[in-house]
C-alpha cells in the first residue's frame, strides 16, 4: 500500500513540476523560405544581407494579411531595421542568399 501511495505522489510531483520546452526565436541566418513567428511577445528586430553578390528580398505580412515590411537586399552588411515583430507574423525570404535576422526586446 506503500508504495502505492509512493508512486500516485512522486507521478504527480512529476507531472506538477514538469516544464514544456517553448521556442525562443533566435538571432541567425535564414534562407530563401517563409517562416511563421510563433512567439507570444512582441520583439523588435534588424537585419542584413550576409552573402555577397546575391540579391535576396524580405517580406513581413501581418496576421491580418496586410504587408508591413519590404526590402530588397543587394548591398552586403547593411543593417535594416525590420520595427516590431509579434505573433502571427510571417517572415518570407525570397532569393538565393543569406539574411540574418538579429531580434532584441
Amino acid at each position: 500500500m506503500k508504495i502505492k501511495k509512493f508512486l500516485i505522489i512522486l507521478i504527480i510531483f512529476i507531472i506538477a513540476f514538469t516544464e514544456s520546452p517553448k521556442a525562443i526565436t533566435t538571432s541567425t541566418t535564414y534562407k530563401q523560405g517563409i517562416y511563421n513567428i510563433s512567439e507570444i511577445k512582441e520583439f523588435n528586430a534588424t537585419a542584413k544581407l550576409i552573402t555577397p553578390n546575391n540579391v535576396t528580398s524580405l517580406l513581413i505580412v501581418d496576421s491580418n494579411g496586410n504587408q508591413k515590411f519590404y526590402k530588397r537586399f543587394d548591398t552586403r552588411n547593411e543593417v535594416i531595421n525590420l520595427g516590431s515583430i509579434k505573433e502571427g507574423d510571417i517572415i518570407s525570404i525570397v532569393g538565393t542568399g543569406e539574411i540574418a535576422i538579429i531580434f532584441s526586446k
